[in-house]
């Protein structure tokens, strides 16, 4: 009896050892393929079984991208991008340098041929780009090509030199000088933008349309440097004029009365605000009048906003040239437009001797946004 539970225990031994040393080997053979797994390589049930390890493919290769034009705009940078070469492509991603030279993803596009606006710039700056192409493959993976060549581009406007050649315009055969931005767009006020210092103003109101357009003279050329929404009458004089006088508040007819009044002929056409039904007030203006400004229905004189008045006021001397017209030619500037005003609102919003109502209002500039 004890030789047999010797044999039994003895027995009971060499089975215990032989199952550890195989528990062991699994976990030996787990953690290499396991290992291997995480150095990048595709295991297989042939690999977990102890077979061959099946090896990841070559890399994908990905289109080169080039930023094949920067177009600087009035409040934005548009940047066109393409790609080249052999490989795949998803889409582009846009970088753009910060203030600490550091480079920041702004947006990921996905198309082969893509146009980026950024419209976080400003005038007088320079900004840096970059791009690269990626691709997505049909398990998820996403791959990078390289970067493209960096951009940098300033956002600033540029001079340009025109002889006007439409017979009917007013300004047929004389020479004005344009400023752009680098999309092409005219500026449309460039003294917020660069100094210029004109031997004089001369004011054009073209009557048909309903705006003014004021030009510096520079020698033989016209620069032109503001526009105003006007309002003039049926019996505003079409000719050449010169400026006689000034006011800063003068009694119209009604009687009624304007500010930074600038008289044109000597038969009373004055450049001035819309008219207040109570002397030297700037609260009591008629709104029916401002809001139809842009259209003719003045008793002659040329009605325009109270910012408009007040620049013609400082800026125009005595004998400033005073053109009004009734051609549709060419003209360098758009007509400009307004927003119309509730029947509550009686002060022009331009005007800056009452900003305190608009403030007290929380209208225009003061408006919650």
């Amino acid at each position: 009896m004890k030789n047999l539970i010797k044999k039994i225990t003895a027995a009971a031994l060499l089975a215990a050892v032989l199952f550890t040393s195989v528990n062991i080997s699994a976990y030996a053979r787990t953690a290499e393929t396991n290992a291997k797994t995480a150095e990048g390589e595709t295991t297989s049930a042939e690999a977990t079984s102890g077979g061959a390890i099946a090896v990841t493919p070559a890399a994908i290769t990905v289109k080169k991208t080039s930023i094949k034009s920067v177009i600087p705009g009035k409040t934005s940078v548009r940047l066109k991008l393409t790609s080249s070469g052999k490989g795949k492509i998803t889409g582009f991603q846009v970088y753009k340098k910060n203030s600490d030279s550091d480079w920041v993803l702004k947006t990921q596009i996905r198309k082969s041929k893509a146009t980026y606006e950024d419209t976080k710039v400003s005038y007088g700056n320079k900004y840096s780009y970059r791009a690269r192409a990626y691709y997505v493959d049909e398990d998820g993976n996403t791959h990078y090509g390289a970067y493209s060549k960096t951009v940098t581009v300033k956002v600033t406007i540029h001079q340009e030199k025109k002889k006007v050649k439409d017979k009917k315009s007013i300004l047929y055969g004389k020479t004005i000088i344009l400023y752009k931005y680098g999309d092409g767009k005219v500026v449309t006020d460039p003294t917020k933008y660069v100094k210029i210092k004109p031997d004089k103003y001369v004011l054009y109101v073209n009557k048909s349309r309903d705006y003014v357009t004021a030009y510096a003279v520079s020698g033989k050329n016209l620069i032109p440097v503001k526009s105003f929404i006007c309002s003039t009458g049926a019996v505003t004089p079409v000719g050449t004029h010169k400026t006689l006088l000034k006011y800063r508040w003068h009694e119209l007819i009604g009687p009624c009365w304007g500010q930074w009044c600038t008289k044109v002929t000597k038969n009373g056409i004055y450049f001035h605000t819309i008219f207040s039904s109570k002397r030297n007030s700037n609260s009591t203006m008629s709104v029916s009048a401002y809001n139809k400004l842009g259209t003719t229905c003045s008793h002659g004189c040329i009605r325009v906003q109270a910012s408009s008045a007040k620049w013609i006021y400082d800026n125009c001397k005595v004998g400033t040239t005073v053109v009004i017209y009734t051609k549709n030619g060419y003209e360098p500037f758009s007509k400009p437009s307004i927003k119309k005003i509730p029947s509550w609102h009686t002060w022009d919003p331009t005007d800056p001797t009452a900003q305190k109502l608009c403030k007290k209002h929380k209208c225009h500039k003061y408006a919650k946004k």
